[in-house]
């Protein structure tokens, strides 16, 4: 196998993306006895600033190019790239190693797109350049490969908005079939707001028909089989979740078994060529391993993979010329794939003999080319195209042209011990080319808090700030998901107390290897991170120098009363996060304890808060509620609001300005 070229195969000529307007920000508002701070604070918000030690532009513009997708012959390939100042699809013909544009949508960004079969695809659209509450995207799509029969599908929530129609009503992609017609597999809510049900949608002619009558319950998860069959489901009862399986579309829905929060479960993840029914499962073991199920014993059956300390509940690799699964992708410490077929094992570790010390994914259609997706945590990623008959690996394209490999720091997987002596898996990233002794710690939060928090890749927030010259921890703390059932539940009613010692015991790692300096940590972290940050700055105020929360949780009672947040109403509200997080009205005690707001007098540190106006999952008033309790206790915040956003920031010239204002912030509090 010859070693990766530099000249890529697709450079499509294209005017380059356009900067997106500005969009109003407002610093503080005016209210009562805080008056006459914020004026003062206002003044110096508007103030020129100087401009950050390294430019966040690089590391926060949206990437040049998205993601590839081989076709099922193998003979193509489509990638999401630059067309007119948006994102539209381009085809990459793999024989003549030709590419040109496919097709964009005017006033919006091709965003997601699945090959049906080797002549249509099918995509939604967003508006990248509208900030992240302003989406009104989705809808699908359908065009041939050579660009014509293009086909609206499902309408955009925007276009139904402008019908008149009051409550959207999204279309999502479901899956594609694998018989070779121009048919998917689509679910909507049209007939239940609250549920979704799965359609076989013509991408042609449009007409769909119900694959899911006599649908088991409140269901939130299909499983259809390789023919197109919906045989799985996973359906919300009141906090509970129930499991179904059919063996046919004739069949009537059994219930193969009833979860509660806490308990083992198992979760439906695919049907194999033969039809039989693959799970996850944590039964009996820690972590969520793989297995056959047998439907006759309701039981689990065979062991297809399992890991020690990583969940595995997907990732699946299906060879359509084999009609098997044939591996499975692991996310633990870092990334792999465990692979049942010995061809597929060779051709990994061909692939992974040139292309060293990086995570290279694999995918191939019928014909001799394969796809191959490298990435490292220094390079944010490059498309490779593998011709098995020369052996020649041609380079496709680079995802971030502005982001110089060379240059990034390493992201190095570490553990540490908390407290009680639970294993926290972490990611740390220190300043490339400086001495790791006494660095000033940016101690980063993950969102969630019930999710699974860093992969080892390239990661926009940490190679930046390690770029500023900051030591950067990523802590897996209890209440993570992905690394176990321990893990997990050990963070159950633990906002404000475990959870939060777990970071500290973090920083305390780093203190005794003398990697960073006790005296220089900034707390930093969005969501349920932005909600650390808060608690932290009032519960060890002396660990702290400053902290930066963006679109953070600052009253766990608002999580429950705020009616137009959009979790409000939900199963999970009313039911699960009580188990989770706990209850306002029996646990009314620690929530006093717990909220960032009712311990804001505790606050001395300097805090950075910003927040999207548009956020229906933590609404501004968890921000505005918390500044104002921290400005009549004379506390130093400087305050964002960007109008057009939603929970995040989508908007690059809102990025830019976010992440220049955390530069310069760290910059007056850590020092360099």
């Amino acid at each position: 196998m010859s070693r990766p070229p530099g000249d890529p195969i697709l450079h499509l000529s294209a005017a380059p993306r356009e900067r997106p307007h500005c969009v109003s920000r407002r610093t503080l508002v005016l209210r009562g006895a805080v008056a006459i701070v914020s004026t003062a604070l206002a003044v110096i918000a508007h103030a020129a600033p100087p401009d950050p030690p390294v430019s966040p532009e690089p590391f926060f513009r949206h990437a040049d190019y998205g993601q590839l997708k081989i076709s099922p012959s193998g003979k193509y390939v489509v990638a999401l790239a630059p067309a007119n100042g948006r994102q539209g699809l381009a085809l990459i013909d793999l024989e003549t190693k030709r590419a040109r544009p496919l097709t964009a949508m005017q006033g919006d960004d091709i965003v997601d797109f699945h090959w049906v079969n080797d002549d249509r695809i099918v995509f939604t659209i967003a508006d990248l350049q509208a900030g992240l509450g302003m989406q009104r995207g989705g809808g699908l799509f359908a065009v041939n490969r050579d660009g014509t029969e293009f086909r609206e599908l499902a309408p955009t929530l925007r276009t139904q908005q402008t019908r008149g129609q009051i409550r959207g009503r999204p279309t999502r992609f479901l899956s594609v079939l694998r018989d070779g017609s121009d048919d998917v597999l689509v679910m909507t809510n049209e007939s239940n707001e609250r549920v979704f049900d799965v359609y076989r949608l013509n991408t042609r002619t449009g007409r769909r028909t119900l694959k899911t009558l006599g649908r088991p319950g409140n269901v939130y998860h299909w499983v259809a089989d390789q023919k197109g069959v919906v045989r799985a489901a996973s359906a919300d009862d009141r906090g509970r979740t129930i499991v179904y399986y059919r063996a046919s579309e004739e069949d009537e829905w059994i219930k193969l078994g009833d979860y509660g929060v806490r308990d083992a479960s198992i979760v439906p993840v695919a049907f194999d060529g033969d039809g039989s029914l693959i799970v996850a499962s944590n039964i009996g073991r820690d972590t969520f391993a793989l297995y056959r199920y047998d439907v006759a014993k309701r039981a689990l059956g065979e062991l297809i993979a399992a890991h020690p300390r990583a969940d595995l509940t997907g990732g699946l690799y299906f060879d359509r010329t084999q009609n098997r699964v044939v591996g499975v992708l692991y996310e633990a410490e870092e990334p792999g794939v465990a692979w049942f077929d010995e061809q597929w094992a060779q051709l990994q570790h061909a692939v992974d003999g040139v292309l060293k010390g990086r995570r290279n994914v694999i995918s191939r259609g019928a014909s001799p080319y394969v796809l191959i997706h490298s990435f490292s945590d220094r390079d944010p990623g490059a498309y490779y195209a593998l011709d098995l008959t020369t052996h020649k690996l041609d380079l496709v394209i680079r995802m971030r042209h502005a982001i110089k490999p060379s240059e990034m720091p390493a992201r190095e997987v570490v553990h540490y011990r908390a407290r009680d002596g639970l294993e926290i898996p972490a990611y740390l990233t220190l300043p490339k080319g400086r001495e790791p002794r006494n660095l000033p710690l940016v101690l980063y939060v993950h969102g969630g808090p019930y999710v699974r928090g860093g992969h080892w890749a390239w990661h926009d927030e940490a190679a930046y700030l390690a770029s500023l010259g900051y030591a950067v921890l990523e802590p897996e703390f209890r209440g993570s998901q992905g690394w176990g059932r321990k893990l997990l539940e050990s963070g159950f009613k633990e906002w404000g107390r475990a959870m939060q010692d777990d970071l500290n015991d973090g920083m305390d790692w780093l203190v005794k290897q003398g990697t960073v300096d006790p005296r220089r940590a900034c707390i930093m972290g969005a969501s349920y991170g932005g909600y650390a940050v808060m608690m932290g700055l009032a519960r060890d105020p002396e660990r702290w120098r400053c902290g930066v929360n963006y679109v953070g949780v600052t009253d766990l009672n608002l999580l429950f009363d705020v009616t137009w947040s959009d979790l409000f109403d939900s199963d999970f509200i009313r039911y699960t996060a009580r188990e989770m997080i706990g209850d306002p009205e029996r646990d009314a005690v620690q929530f006093k304890a717990t909220s960032p707001l009712e311990n804001a007098d505790k606050i001395r540190a300097p805090v950075l808060m910003a927040y999207g106006a548009q956020d229906a999952r933590v609404p501004l008033i968890h921000g505005e509620r918390m500044r104002d309790a921290l400005l009549t206790h004379g506390v130093d915040v400087e305050w964002v609001v960007y109008a057009q956003e939603g929970h995040g920031f989508l908007l690059e010239e809102n990025r830019y300005d976010f992440y220049g204002r955390v530069a310069r912030f760290l910059a007056k509090h850590l020092g360099p």
